[in-house]
């Protein structure tokens, strides 16, 4: 294993978006497929390494994200943007199934506006999933999430990856179980290991993004699998703009605290698509639009007639945001923080492994020591004058021998 960590890595990327609009019927009467994305997106990865000859390994990863759309919570005071993410992983040895891959991991963080963001899931089965696994409970993925699954699939074999299942029998094959779990208002983390190491596999997650009536937030969303000789390899970091209506409209959710969607005007109604569900259908419809758990029983035990259920939201990917200011000193940081990053998650996913392995400790060591290096050489950068372009590029010399 460590002949190969010499080995120079070569790495891939591909990122595809793509944007879904599914047709409703009437207003008040949509006729979304339970696991129908509002729109979705999906981003891949991958990376080659090479042997003697013309042996090689490569390593795969890609996932979906979809916008189901967003329920009003009056207890909370806020719109519930609900998503499904699916992650798929793949290693290979000349162009067949070799198993590489110890861990996968799901992070999603808020980015924008956190004041007026909170993250949100639950312990519930039907949040969350895994395979391959021996044991869980099996909740009726195809409903939850049958469509972004698909996606899922389709970007991981965009890049030729020969993945293991169609999207019939990774459904079959997942199972509601989670190794590692931290859960904040501005971070998801959701982690699976195995004692032994997989060549496919496929996680399935449902969270919820609470913003504020009248704010715009961002969340950032990143698929990851790890293993032994690669470490870490990120299927990409996507960011996604949360508009909960627009600034300046529907002024009485700023100075009334007992405001509701009832409240918006005609035309704000019919721009958001917020559908008005009378107490008398909540059931019906809570289990046709996959209405989750704590909003189905914050309702049942409410004293309101109607629930609102946004679905046209604008939720759309943008690039990641840009720094304040550019220079050799700004790129410098920004690459010593992107590399701290990544050391960080691999010390992270490593060491809540369930079984600890000799190959995970070394991995652990090595990268626990190359944070704190990284640390300080940032808070060495961080001192340096702009100006100071020799200083800079010393700095960015010891940097680049901590790679």
């Amino acid at each position: 294993m460590n002949s190969l960590l010499r080995k120079p890595l070569k790495r891939t990327i591909s990122a595809l978006l793509v944007t879904s609009i599914f047709a409703t019927i009437l207003f008040g009467n949509y006729a979304f497929a339970a696991d129908q994305p509002v729109n979705h997106t999906e981003a891949s990865n991958s990376l080659t390494w090479r042997e003697a000859g013309n042996n090689h390994y490569d390593i795969y990863s890609a996932y979906s994200i979809g916008f189901m759309g967003a329920e009003w919570s009056s207890a909370r005071k806020a719109w519930g943007f609900n998503y499904r993410i699916v992650g798929t992983g793949a290693s290979r040895y000349n162009d067949k199934a070799t198993s590489k891959i110890r861990i996968a991991a799901f992070e999603i963080e808020g980015t924008s506006n956190t004041s007026k963001l909170a993250l949100w899931s639950s312990a519930d089965s039907k949040y969350i999933g895994s395979a391959p696994e021996s044991s869980g409970f099996k909740p009726g993925y195809s409903t939850l999430a049958g469509a972004i699954i698909g996606f899922a699939i389709t970007a991981i074999n965009d890049l030729k990856a020969g993945y293991a299942w169609a999207i019939a029998g990774l459904i079959d094959a997942m199972r509601s179980t989670v190794d590692d779990v931290v859960t904040t208002d501005n971070r998801l983390w959701r982690k699976w290991d195995w004692s032994s190491d997989i060549s496919d596999t496929g996680q399935y997650f449902w969270f919820i993004a609470d913003v504020e009536p009248n704010q715009t937030a961002q969340i950032s969303t990143e698929y990851m699998i790890f293993g032994p000789g690669y470490e870490l390899l990120s299927a990409g970091v996507r960011y996604r703009n949360l508009e909960a209506g627009s600034a300046g409209r529907s002024l009485a959710a700023k100075t009334n605290e007992n405001w509701n969607p009832g409240m918006m005007s005609a035309s704000e109604k019919e721009e958001y698509g917020i559908e008005e569900i009378p107490r008398d259908e909540f059931d019906k419809r809570a289990k046709e639009l996959n209405i989750s758990s704590r909003s189905i029983e914050e309702f049942s035990k409410s004293d309101e007639d109607v629930f609102y259920y946004a679905h046209d939201f604008k939720e759309y990917e943008v690039s990641e945001p840009e720094l304040a200011t550019v220079s050799s000193k700004t790129d410098l940081i920004k690459e010593i923080n992107e590399s701290l990053k990544r050391s960080s998650k691999i010390v992270e996913a490593f060491s809540t492994n369930e079984v600890l392995q000799e190959e995970d400790q070394a991995i652990i060591d090595k990268h626990t020591v190359k944070v704190m290096k990284l640390k300080e050489l940032l808070n060495k950068v961080q001192t340096l004058n702009e100006e100071d372009s020799a200083a800079i590029n010393a700095q960015r010399k010891a940097f680049q021998n901590e790679l």
